[in-house]
């Protein structure tokens, strides 16, 4: 599994009834099928969308991470997001300061 980035950082993230969100690009380069089982999220604040469809060696698929600003604790943060697979567990970070209005 590879992935276009390892880390994402939000940045000021003011903490107002938004949502925001990034992604990560994955690529099978094992000569396996791919599936993602899971993706686990550090804290009830970050949410993970996913496609659970095997991926063929090559293909490409997008893990979207909805951070709910609302919910965050002021101040920075670093969070740790667990990719289940059949090939095994990889990590992603978001980090990002949380900010009053």
């Amino acid at each position: 599994i590879s992935f276009d980035k390892k880390e994402y950082n939000f940045g000021d993230v003011k903490r107002e009834k938004r949502d925001y969100t990034c992604t990560f690009i994955l690529e099978n380069k094992g000569a396996e099928p791919l599936v993602l089982l899971s993706v686990n999220t550090s804290c009830s604040c970050l949410k993970a969308s996913y496609t659970r469809r095997p991926l063929k060696t090559g293909q490409s698929s997008v893990i979207t991470m909805t951070l709910e600003a609302a919910k965050m604790d002021l101040g920075l943060f670093h969070r740790v997001v667990e990719v289940h697979t059949n090939q095994g567990v990889a990590y992603i970070t978001v980090r990002g300061n949380s900010v009053t209005k």
